[in-house]
């Protein structure tokens, strides 16, 4: 009898555990567009993601990271393989540091831009990505050109994630 009962908390404690995980809520970057959430992620202090997109004039990729401080979304770095019209560099203000790498590309580092939201208008150029640990999302794919997509920070929980992503892009 005392094995039954030992089982039995067992379980409930196990049941329990398996609710809260699924109510409790975790900080998420997500992506939201026309009050539609494209994606919700995970994220704890000090990780980074980074927005890639093609320079609408020199046509190259630019690559932006970001961490999140557990605070707000911190702009750390650009990366990008050519000069142009918005590009940023050290003698404009932005950053501290700006080096030409083996590969080619140029890193601009000590941005440390902090912002509580990024908003990108989608277009087929630049064609924006977000990329966080492993996953990467086209934002275009999801919107359409012209849309208005909001990045951000907030508390959501895994139970909300799967019902309202349809399992899609939650992690």
């Amino acid at each position: 009898m005392l094995k039954k009962s030992k089982a039995a908390v067992m379980i409930a404690v196990a049941a329990a555990l398996l609710i809260i995980s699924l109510i409790a809520p975790s900080e998420c970057l997500i992506a939201q567009c026309d009050g539609r959430l494209l994606f919700a992620w995970r994220i704890r202090p000090g990780e980074s993601f980074e927005i890639t997109f093609t320079h609408s004039l020199n046509l190259s990729p630019i690559t932006d990271v970001i961490e999140w401080t557990g605070e707000e979304l911190m702009v750390r770095k650009s990366v990008f393989k050519a000069f142009g019209a918005g590009v940023p560099v050290p003698s404009d203000g932005i950053g501290t540091e700006l080096i030409h790498r083996e590969d080619g590309y140029y890193e601009l580092t000590g941005i440390d831009k902090p912002m509580d939201s990024i908003t990108i208008l989608t277009q087929e150029a630049p064609n924006h990505r977000v990329t966080f640990n492993g996953n990467e999302v086209f934002l275009l794919e999801l919107t359409g050109s012209g849309k208005q997509v909001e990045i951000k920070t907030e508390y959501v929980t895994f139970f909300s994630r799967l019902i309202l992503l349809e399992g899609r892009h939650a992690g």
